[in-house]
């Protein structure tokens, strides 16, 4: 449940003041990234390493669809909640295991976190920095496993409709490693297949620098600051079709740029192009070029501040937010929408254990029972 997330929160703005006090007592988060993530789940507490904390996981799961796990699997071997043993017993269960690295390999036990498995090994991290002289580029966290997530989700789903025609369930693996990989799945491919591009060989490359003065760009697609230190990213990346109306919205002429007005485009000093253009786009400030550029239809868009995204139009427009009662602020929506359901978030997230007598009634444990599992510490 991510227990400590958001417990540095601002107490007079945080999502749920009620909830980020009682978390943080207990060494929890409970601030907003904490209901972000835990919004409509409840909440029971159960000790894994006592038999009977396993006997209640299982009376869960005998009538559960699915069983979602980021433990690695080691841990789960030693607890007996392995996919093979669970598998044994509850046959039309659906094991959801998130892992950091997968379920195989040298890195099968090793500790991951998504800026370790998604960002840092997979070689994203290393090809977000500016240049390969320069630091490594800032990490906003949490990208690799909110799309890690959406993944599992995905396959969760058609998992369950394979069980319905089949009555089998199965295990749905995915992993952080894996996932990250595959977001690279463009250039790598394009290295694979000897692309001068991926192999950082000829006028631009997937290693070229973008730091300004030694950037080397196609122009049409590549992005710039404005005068107002607002950055805009072009979006012609079929150059043929959209060099002309760019330079004429800059002012320009291809021979000016390019030094013939129909040049051979492998031919060009780019990195002299650049740096004409970078001095016009930072001749005017975002809101004088957005009329310029609708005039002649320029394809662009801003390059927006993450702070700015609450307020932004078109995110507000699409029904990303969702405000749910009693939170002092909106929470984000699953970005994949249905047309029978809109899937509105209608709770905030659980107190630790704040469902646990609620659930233990329903698995049919009476007072007395619940009472004895309490002081025994099984649960809480």
């Amino acid at each position: 449940m991510s227990r400590g997330w958001g417990g540095g929160d601002d107490p007079t703005k945080t999502a749920s003041p009620s909830l980020h006090r009682a978390l943080k007592e207990r060494k929890g988060g409970g601030g907003s990234a904490y209901v972000q993530t835990n919004r409509g789940k409840r909440s029971l507490l159960v000790d894994f390493s006592k038999p009977e904390g396993i006997a209640v996981l299982k009376r869960l799961l005998s009538t559960a669809d699915v069983f979602v796990t980021n433990v690695r699997p080691k841990g789960l071997q030693k607890a007996g909640l392995d996919y093979e043993s669970l598998a044994a017993e509850f046959p039309r269960l659906i094991y959801a295991h998130f892992t950091a690295f997968g379920r195989s390999g040298p890195k099968v036990n090793d500790p991951g976190y998504d800026y370790g498995a998604w960002w840092a090994h997979t070689g994203i991290m290393d090809l977000a920095r500016s240049s390969d002289e320069a630091p490594m580029p800032r990490f906003p966290a949490g990208i690799g496993d909110n799309s890690t997530a959406v993944q599992l989700a995905g396959y969760i789903g058609l998992a369950l409709f394979h069980r319905e025609r089949t009555g089998q369930g199965q295990l749905v693996d995915a992993a952080l490693f894996r996932s990250g990989i595959a977001a690279m799945a463009h250039p790598l491919s394009q290295l694979a297949g000897g692309n001068p591009w991926a192999r950082s060989q000829g006028n631009m490359h997937i290693r070229s620098s973008t730091e300004v003065g030694e950037r080397k760009t196609q122009v049409t697609n590549a992005v710039f600051r404005c005068k107002d230190g607002t950055y805009v990213q072009l979006l012609g990346e079929t150059l043929r079709l959209h060099v002309q109306k760019t330079v004429e919205a800059l002012g320009t002429t291809q021979l000016a740029l390019f030094g013939s007005e129909q040049p051979k485009f492998k031919e060009v000093d780019w990195r002299k192009a650049t740096e004409v253009v970078d001095t016009i786009i930072a001749s005017k400030t975002f809101d004088e070029w957005l009329p310029i550029f609708q005039k002649h239809d320029v394809w662009y868009v801003r390059v927006q501040r993450f702070e700015d995204m609450f307020d932004d139009e078109q995110a507000i427009a699409t029904g990303l937010y969702a405000q749910v009662p009693g939170l002092r602020h909106p929470i984000i929506r699953s970005p994949v929408f249905l047309s029978t359901d809109n899937a509105e978030p209608r709770t905030s997230a659980p107190d630790f254990g704040e469902h646990t007598t609620q659930v233990m009634e329903e698995l049919g444990y009476s007072p007395e029972a619940l009472e004895r599992l309490r002081r025994e510490g099984v649960v809480k």
